[in-house]
């Protein structure tokens, strides 16, 4: 399994292929992909069915997880989560706020190397200098893993901010012998502060970069 170990047992996971059966969408689901590409029915659909297979092993009924103004998933109430889809593979992540957690966040890239052309918009001067270190033929792979624990954080800190920021307001620390990473903020995003720090887990397995982060 591609999330295998990157949650703690008071998060639910599941994952999927893709699927392209959108009967399984609740009609206030369904709305949202009125006039939808095939591939973004897909992604849309094989989210909501991994999500509500994590709902179920966490005991909790099957309910619809429409979408908001702002694209983000709306989470039945007392529950948070998160969904993630690379081109072939679906997966998500829920928790109850009752268990403690006040948001999660998840994300899953194939684990294509990033042109070095694409460090000037995702990474910090500090990240830049860190890849410039690593050895050329890693760098592609470890751009991508700056990426996804970003991608991870934004996802995960959005829940409790209601806040849009572009991938300078974070930094990214790997520590990819321990599989994890650590994310810090470089501008207060309240209730989070300037240098407040999120820490994440991280995995590659199957061809797939995947981030995972719980916030208590």
């Amino acid at each position: 399994m591609l999330l295998e170990g990157i949650f703690d047992a008071s998060v639910s996971v599941a994952e999927s292929t893709l699927s392209e059966d959108i009967a399984t969408l609740y009609p206030e689901e369904r709305v949202a992909m009125v006039g939808a590409y095939k591939r973004r029915i897909r992604e849309f659909t094989a989210g909501r069915s991994c999500a509500r297979q994590a709902m179920k092993q966490l005991g909790l009924p099957e309910m619809a997880i429409p979408i908001g103004p702002d694209r983000a998933p709306i989470w039945p109430r007392g529950i948070t989560g998160s969904i993630s889809h690379s081109s072939t593979r679906c997966a998500a992540a829920v928790a109850r706020h009752s268990d403690g957690i006040k948001a999660v966040g998840l994300d899953v890239e194939e684990e294509t190397p990033l042109d070095a052309f694409f460090a000037e918009e995702i990474c910090t001067p500090r990240e830049r200098d860190w890849l410039d270190q690593q050895p050329s033929g890693r760098r592609g792979r470890l751009l991508k893993a700056i990426f996804s624990a970003k991608e991870c954080t934004y996802k995960c800190q959005y829940q409790l901010t209601r806040r849009m920021f572009g991938f300078e307001t974070v930094h990214i620390e790997l520590s990819l012998a321990e599989e994890a990473f650590a994310a810090y903020f470089h501008v207060d995003v309240p209730p989070f502060r300037l240098y407040d720090r999120l820490n994440g887990s991280i995995r590659f397995r199957d061809g797939h970069v995947v981030t995972g982060m719980i916030v208590r």
